[in-house]
């Protein structure tokens, strides 16, 4: 189960709700605890060498409705899928 954990960004779809850790961006020293969001998938952009393993997604934020690319590993968790 920690392999499927660690790489559930493999199983994400459109349509789904996610939870999203913010990237802390490099030169910043933040040593606090990682921030959280939820956003719903729209699009998911695979790579260049197996255009099936996703690499980026288009979310919207669900709090104020923001359209924002992520790095895939950036999920978390899948909170609600498209398929309930």
């Amino acid at each position: 189960m920690i392999s499927s954990e660690a790489n559930v960004f493999l199983l994400v779809k459109p349509g789904d709700h996610v939870v999203i850790r913010n990237e802390k961006l490099p030169g910043n020293n933040q040593n606090g605890p990682d921030e959280y969001w939820i956003g719903q998938v729209i699009n998911c952009i695979g790579g260049a060498r197996n255009p099936n393993s996703w690499t980026l997604f288009q979310v919207a934020d669900i709090d104020n409705g923001e359209i924002i690319i992520i790095n895939a590993d950036t999920v978390e968790r899948i909170l609600k899928t498209a398929d309930n």
